[in-house]
């Protein structure tokens, strides 16, 4: 029974809801028709009709109680909310306006219908003053008080005993005081009328239209409290005028407002424009000055790539006599030379076409992997002036291999084959001994090279002794580079 009966209550609360933004959604209707409608000429609307002979009827209280709430309900709808839940439920808030408004028209209407305080021995008079001033204007005779037959009839039945009302003289005199006193009042508000209405129009002449709006509503309201019906249409017409020139004016000046705001946007968008094409043009400078120093560079690279390898390639040329090396070295029968160095190069001596000395490979960037010489064997060198010579010797097992796999300056050796052209190339240098030790010597001479230990180089290392392993070490030094082309093994690894 309880799940029943929490069924049936969670449906009315959702029927309950579904109504609830129903209504709302009339209240919201009935505020975007009420838009542009200010609670000012609300307030002047009803006080016309609160101010009118004719009573007001039921429908006529409901549409001016609910054209004013919803006017008085624009700003709460109108305010954003942000993401901020709403701590109020509209219809709660439309149903207790329209009745505070409802009841506020009502006590309009029963203040208008309310007699004025009196005096009580004034109150028959007073009550005999209005009922004469009635029967006069309907008459039209305020100056001579000779009045018709039907008139008098009429007093008679109001009065009962007319010729002693009218010889009452106080009666007549306090009826012109207070006819004076009206005529002051419908001067005055007369004369505001004016002055609201000539303000209006010097406003409009003048083109200034602020506030014009509440102006226009005192002026409405001021033109309901005239006595006179005629001066009240008169006043009226010249105001409906004014206001459709104001309606003009605001056309205008809206028009205007668009065109300046049509103008300042072209304007705009013209400089906006114009920026971008700078920006464009700027950036195309840009693109063009670094395309022609990105060439500039490109070329002097180009350029200097060009003089490297020129300079590379001259330093391929052969000894005039290179022959004559030719024949020691296969008198010794020397077939090849050697140079090791670590598996990891091997990429490198690939990429970059050649083995090259470890002075060029500093000064051109190009990385060695696993450098087998340590400090101490480049200062030897630079103290031999040996920096920039590749070094190779006459036996593949040479001793500083094992040496530096020991001290762990390279870790998986290979030995690499080189041509015999290199010994014919002009700089090409011998040293009859490691060319680290100090004591060796080097030449470019044929001779020196008939005078090396050719003897010792098919020996083992271990075998010798003294200086005959020094004699061992024998080395041929290139100049700068060995064209990869002389590494005849070179596709073994």
């Amino acid at each position: 029974m309880k799940i029943f009966k929490w069924i049936r209550g969670y449906f009315e609360k959702v029927r309950s809801r579904f109504r609830n933004k129903k209504q709302e959604q009339d209240i919201r209707d009935r505020i975007v028709k009420t838009k542009g409608t200010t609670q000012e000429e609300i307030k002047t609307r009803i006080n016309e009709k609160v101010n009118q002979d004719e009573p007001l009827s039921q429908i006529e209280i409901e549409e001016l109680v609910a054209t004013q709430t919803a006017t008085e309900l624009q700003a709460l709808v109108n305010t954003p909310t942000k993401t901020r839940k709403r701590v109020f439920d509209l219809v709660e808030i439309e149903q207790e306006v329209s009745e505070l408004n409802r009841k506020l028209i009502d006590i309009q209407v029963k203040q208008r219908q309310v007699e004025p305080i009196r005096f009580p021995q004034n109150y028959s008079t007073d009550k005999g003053i209005e009922e004469l001033e009635r029967i006069l204007q309907k008459h039209d005779n305020k100056q001579n008080l000779t009045l018709s037959t039907s008139a008098i009839d009429k007093l008679k039945s109001r009065f009962g005993q007319f010729d002693k009302f009218l010889q009452e003289r106080i009666l007549v005199k306090i009826y012109r005081i207070r006819e004076e006193k009206q005529k002051r009042e419908e001067e005055t508000k007369k004369q505001q009328v004016k002055e609201l209405i000539g303000r209006v129009e010097n406003l409009i002449n003048q083109g200034s239209l602020q506030d014009m709006q509440s102006l226009i509503s005192k002026a409405t309201s001021s033109i309901s409290g005239l006595r006179n019906p005629d001066q009240k249409k008169s006043f009226r017409e010249k105001l409906e005028t004014l206001k459709a020139k104001f309606r003009e004016s605001q056309v205008r000046e809206e028009a205007k407002r668009q065109a300046e705001e049509l103008k300042r946007q072209q304007e705009e968008a013209e400089r906006i424009s114009l920026a971008e094409e700078a920006r464009r043009e700027e950036e195309k400078q840009r693109r063009e000055q670094a395309a022609l120093i990105q060439r500039q560079q490109d070329e002097a690279k180009r350029k200097k790539e060009e003089e490297k390898k020129q300079e590379l390639q001259r330093l391929l040329a052969r000894k005039p006599n290179w022959q004559e090396y030719a024949d020691v070295l296969q008198e010794y029968g020397v077939t090849t030379f050697y140079h090791f160095t670590d598996r990891a190069n091997i990429a490198s001596i690939k990429k970059n076409g050649g083995l090259f000395s470890w002075q060029y490979c500093d000064r051109n960037g190009i990385s060695i992997p696993v450098a087998g010489g340590d400090t101490l064997s480049r200062k030897l060198d630079i103290g031999q002036g040996l920096q920039d010579f590749v070094r190779l010797s006459f036996i593949s097992d040479h001793p500083m291999m094992h040496v530096a796999l020991r001290d762990r300056r390279i870790f998986q050796s290979a030995v690499l084959k080189i041509s015999l052209e290199v010994a014919y190339l002009e700089n090409t240098k011998f040293s009859n001994m490691n060319a680290a030790d100090n004591r060796h010597q080097n030449d470019t001479s044929v001779s020196f090279l008939k005078n090396l230990r050719f003897d010792l180089f098919k020996q083992s290392y271990f075998n010798l002794e003294g200086t005959d392993k020094k004699y061992f070490q024998s080395e041929v030094m290139v100049k700068t580079w060995i064209p990869i082309e002389y590494i005849t093994n070179i596709n073994q690894f």
